[in-house]
């Protein structure tokens, strides 16, 4: 009998770290063994600032999903990394005068791709390198050249690279926790496993994964990334807007946004009112639902223009023809969908982990794509080469994605059962 592979995800958000444990089951259904969810302390937008109380928070996390299998040793860790600090580039690499080698295979593959890193930073390091596309013998579109016979072979990746020192951190607080990386994924990555349809993927669509502290945006085109970026702004920043508008305490605002919040004041009834809560000795107030809608209106309209921003600075000049695909805590609330028509005029969808054969409900919420993203990801790419991008003694923090450029169909199928 074959031992079970076990995987754990552990997102470390602004507002809160997620800890998922699950294994894959006989019929390859995903069979979730323990979640964990507690308030985040640290880290702001995807910095850690202060180490010891994110390695407490993670530790509560990680305790709470092993409470009904037991403690041990985690050695299948997957955590999400976000902020500010991510870049991205796209490289080209080529392989000539092939001549009697033979058929292209794997190892010229590994080799072409390991030609593609680029020049990095002082303090940078590399998190994904994942193929975009091939040419062989100047044919575009190749998926996957591995058989094939050529005399030139060219790839364009997608390299995703961030701070060495909030890499190193990341992997710090987790293995502090008795637990072992086996990779750190690109937070935008994550979710896009989770919500994506391979259909989306092909006609190329526009991730944005609203959290906390941070909107997360990845560009898809052709099936595969194509530019990912990190915005500083999240849903935080809509709830300390309220508590300016309303004059009332953070908590406060943050139960009247979940409670009574839209970011459409046009779909809010007129005559609709909401009740203040007293505050610091002031009376309680009864207000206007729309007025309470106005700031989240205000500070969600610049979020979805910072986003078309990104697109555009990516080099598109409108959004491609799958649209924009919303997902994260920040996702989550009234108005969104009517708002983003309005002002872009695009396709748009709301999105949270589903079609997942064994994904319990709790977990089919925007605020979890992200988690239940890096399980899926571990899955799929549990037999591909784990490598360091830190140098020295220091821990492993990257994976390079060796896809060779499967097709949808046989990339659907490396994924768990669906449906």
């Amino acid at each position: 009998m074959a031992k079970d592979t076990f995987y754990t995800a552990v997102d470390i958000g602004t507002d809160k770290v997620t800890s998922v444990m699950a294994r894959v089951g006989s019929e390859g259904e995903l069979k979730i063994l323990g979640t964990g969810v507690v308030p985040s302390e640290g880290i702001q937008r995807g910095r850690i600032d202060n180490i010891d109380e994110v390695q407490a928070t993670v530790q509560a996390s990680l305790e709470e999903a092993q409470r009904y299998i037991g403690k041990g040793v985690l050695t299948g860790v997957y955590s999400s990394v976000s902020g500010n600090h991510i870049s991205c580039l796209n490289t080209k690499e080529m392989i000539e005068n092939l001549g009697d080698v033979g058929d292209i295979s794997t190892q010229m593959l590994d080799r072409l791709l390991r030609g593609s890193f680029p020049e990095l930073n002082p303090g940078q390091e590399v998190l994904h390198v994942i193929p975009i596309g091939y040419q062989v013998d100047g044919m575009t579109g190749v998926r996957n050249p591995v058989g094939l016979h050529g005399s030139h072979v060219e790839v364009e990746a997608h390299v995703v690279l961030g701070d060495a020192a909030v890499l190193k951190n990341t992997v710090k607080v987790i293995e502090s926790n008795k637990a072992t990386v086996k990779s750190l994924v690109l937070h935008s990555l994550a979710s896009a496993e989770a919500t994506l349809t391979g259909d989306e993927r092909e006609m190329g669509v526009v991730l944005a994964d609203i959290g906390a502290g941070t909107t997360d945006v990845i560009i898809y085109r052709q099936g595969n990334p194509w530019y990912s970026a990190v915005i500083p702004v999240g849903g935080n920043q809509l709830t300390r807007d309220l508590s300016v508008a309303l004059r009332s305490s953070v908590y406060m605002a943050e139960e009247m946004k979940i409670k009574w919040g839209s970011v459409n004041p046009e779909t809010v009834p007129a005559d609709e009112e909401v009740v203040i809560p007293s505050f610091q000795g002031e009376p309680k107030r009864v207000i206007s639902r729309r007025e309470l809608a106005e700031p989240l209106n205000d500070r969600m309209s610049e979020i979805l223009k910072l986003v078309l921003m990104k697109v555009r600075q990516a080099g598109l000049r409108e959004l491609p023809t799958g649209g924009l695909v919303l997902t994260g805590g920040g996702a989550d609330i009234a108005g969104l969908a009517g708002l983003v028509h309005k002002m872009l005029g695009v396709p748009v969808r709301i999105a949270h982990p589903e079609g997942i054969s064994g994904l319990p409900v709790q977990l089919r919420k925007p605020a979890f794509s992200a988690a239940v993203g890096l399980l899926l990801w571990g899955i799929k790419h549990q037999g591909e080469i784990q490598s360091s991008f830190l140098n020295g003694d220091r821990s492993k923090v990257g994976h390079k994605s060796w896809r060779w450029g499967l097709g949808k169909k046989q990339q659907e199928r490396r994924r768990v059962k669906v449906g």
